[in-house]
């Protein structure tokens, strides 16, 4: 009595590697002297991180998201609190070398949507 075998299947072949696409950055010392005249970024103290993150790119001019990230710590506290202390929405003209600030201005929090003030 012969046992029945199962057909042998097809190798599958290997998946293509797909390149990453890196995105694209803004220079650090033209990033620093942007923070520098916006923020005074030497003078703050407990900066733990500065991230400018890509957003998307259309005709040339790059858009952004830079955040500073600070860090401090406080007596009677389990961990330490990290906030941002600033934030700009950015474009980044790279054939100039250069960032213009498209932050909106914050809104009054004193009006309500009619721009009647609150009491």
């Amino acid at each position: 009595m012969k046992t029945q075998r199962r057909q042998r299947t097809k190798p599958v072949p290997p998946k293509p590697i797909e390149a990453k696409v890196s995105k694209p950055e803004i220079p650090d010392k033209i990033l620093k002297t942007f923070l520098e005249e916006q923020c005074n970024l030497s003078t703050l103290e407990n900066i733990s991180l500065i991230r400018a993150g890509f957003l998307w790119e259309k005709g040339r001019i790059e858009r952004y998201r830079i955040n500073v990230w600070r860090t401090t710590y406080e007596m009677g506290d389990f961990c330490p609190n990290t906030k941002i202390i600033h934030s700009y929405f950015v474009f980044y003209y790279p054939d100039e070398q250069m960032i213009v600030d498209k932050t909106a201005e914050p809104v009054d929090k004193h009006k309500d949507l009619l721009g009647r003030i609150r009491k």
